[in-house]
């Protein structure tokens, strides 16, 4: 379970730099742009949170698997359908784990800045407890570094 203790100094950095990209963005979202900047700013906290302890405490000393891509957020029509993609990967995470990981909170942010609902893809796992492990691992870690790529092309473009 993540627990917030309140905004980070990152997460408040991330906020701040988006502006560009928010003010692009806040139409094809369908959300205003503040509730958009506060989404995203939750978003990169639990994810980055989310991989940090499941690398400490379940996956300690694996290595992602570097095949395995998935999409990032980008602005204008592809955000819903990565945002859709993103979202199958991590209902597959749940499925992998036996429900034991909860990803429902990420899952509703990432709903609440979409909009519109495209198809879902297929997403399968590993049935292999230890690639699985590694499929979990990967999953947060692409989605984490998403999330601070993010922020990055917004503070050397804002």
């Amino acid at each position: 379970m993540i627990f917030h203790t309140g905004p980070t100094k990152p997460a408040l950095m991330l906020l701040c730099c988006m502006g560009t990209w928010l003010a692009i963005c806040s139409l094809p979202f369908g959300a205003p742009t503040a509730k958009i900047g506060t989404i995203l700013e939750f978003l990169k906290g639990d994810l980055e949170e989310l991989y940090k302890n499941y690398s400490k405490c379940q996956a300690a000393g694996m290595e992602t698997d570097e095949s395995l891509q998935l999409p990032c957020f980008t602005p204008g029509c592809e955000a819903s359908a990565n945002i859709s993609t993103i979202k199958a990967y991590l209902e597959e995470v749940e499925r992998l784990n036996e429900n034991n990981i909860s990803t429902a909170h990420i899952r509703k942010r990432l709903d609440d800045i979409r909009c519109s609902d495209p198809p879902k893809p297929s997403v399968s796992g590993p049935e292999d407890f230890y690639e699985r492990k590694i499929f979990t691992l990967t999953v947060f870690k692409r989605l984490s570094d998403c999330m601070a790529k993010l922020g990055a092309k917004n503070n050397t473009s804002g």
